[in-house]
């Protein structure tokens, strides 16, 4: 028993020794964590960005005052695998693609297509469906050049971490790949993209006589098509402030409400839920929202009965969500999924294109918002 004992114990010894002969020591492997895809004369244009992990670790321990170092690639080819192997030729060490956090689409390959592209990047056993995606009407190797503060590396941005941000101000829906395919490719439904762009005029670094310290920030989305993955438009930050009345991810919504053009007060809604109910009148596709919100007071400029303030919130909430619906449906973009809901009440997916949407299908928008607390003007 004490010799099958000693045996066993040898023998474990050994297979955890031999799994750790294959694992690969951080600096045996370039690490790529972000990709960039664009398209151009029939040609795609690849962009990598590596990270070394190692450096990362130790400056989050010491603060180093110095950058991290960061290395964009750019290759293109006739394919994404022709581009790919190009880049493989003056990579130094092997690649590895299992680390990647994020995919920036330039807006002339969301105009091409996505099919191809996805279609390559399965094809890597490596990679995997959950990165951030975004698209862009800006240089995607200036955008993956972009640092955080305080000498923290690409990490530390919205590039890597958007949900952080949707949780402060619930406006534009941050997407990871697996869940931005499946919207495309369901019948009647697009996928809002978020759409990345730098901004150079907000933060400036004092230590360098307020130099201009670029930023990312999330200034709009492009409406993905149905089941090819193109993109024919983009709708702006401002166009969409009526869809985050329907997400019911958003649980941070602030909110400027006037009368007469005047600003009168803001409030942070914290609760929503909207509702979108479809019918049919001959070949047209008619359609009503409704929406329960609350919040509280943050801001008021004069003092306004409760019953006064809940209205012009109420009139304002309903006056977004018409206003998005109006201009997307000006670039064909379907943006409340309504002929989606057609196809989940029986609509055959070939049938759906024949429902028209027009400015007089949105035939009502019905709000109830309720006012929790006025705060400190209580």
């Amino acid at each position: 028993m004490n010799f099958s004992y000693k045996g066993g114990l040898v023998l474990l010894f050994f297979l955890l020794l031999s799994g750790c002969w294959n694992a690969k020591e951080l600096g045996e492997e370039s690490y790529v964590t972000a990709i960039g895809i664009d398209f151009h004369d029939g040609r795609y244009t690849i962009y990598t960005q590596l990270l070394d992990f190692s450096s990362i670790v130790t400056q989050e321990n010491n603060k180093a005052a110095e950058p991290i170092p960061l290395y964009i690639g750019e290759v293109s080819g006739r394919t994404i695998n022709d581009a790919i192997f190009d880049l493989y030729r003056t990579s130094q060490i092997p690649i590895n693609w299992a680390h990647i956090g994020t995919i920036v689409y330039s807006e002339s390959v969301l105009e091409h297509g996505l099919e191809e592209v996805h279609e390559s990047l399965q094809k890597n056993g490596e990679f995997r469906y959950t990165p951030w995606v975004f698209g862009t009407k800006n240089s995607i190797r200036e955008i993956l050049t972009i640092t955080g503060f305080f000498q923290l590396p690409p990490l530390y941005t919205i590039l890597y971490s958007p949900e952080k941000m949707f949780d402060m101000n619930s406006y534009i829906e941050p997407k990871r790949l697996h869940t931005f395919i499946a919207e495309y490719k369901e019948a009647g439904k697009i996928s809002l993209l978020p759409s990345i762009s730098i901004n150079k005029t907000q933060w400036s670094q004092s230590a360098k006589a307020l130099e201009p310290k670029n930023t990312l920030i999330i200034d709009g989305a492009f409406p993905i098509d149905s089941q090819k993955g193109l993109a024919k438009e983009w709708l702006s930050f401002a166009e969409l402030v009526g869809k985050r009345w329907l997400l019911d991810t958003a649980d941070n919504i602030p909110l400027d409400f006037y009368e007469g053009g005047e600003i009168k007060g803001s409030v942070n809604v914290t609760d929503t839920k909207g509702e979108v109910e479809v019918t049919t009148n001959g070949n047209k596709a008619e359609f009503t929202v409704t929406v329960k919100a609350s919040g509280s007071l943050t801001d008021l400029e004069e003092d306004l009965s409760l019953d006064t303030i809940e209205q012009l919130i109420t009139r304002q909430i309903e006056e977004e969500i018409r206003q998005t619906y109006n201009k997307a449906i000006e670039k064909e973009a379907d943006v409340y999924y309504v002929k989606n809901k057609l196809f989940h009440q029986g609509t055959k997916p070939d049938k759906l294109n024949e429902y028209m949407l027009d400015n007089d299908s949105l035939k009502q928008i019905t709000v109830d918002f309720h006012l929790r607390s006025k705060g400190p003007y209580n």
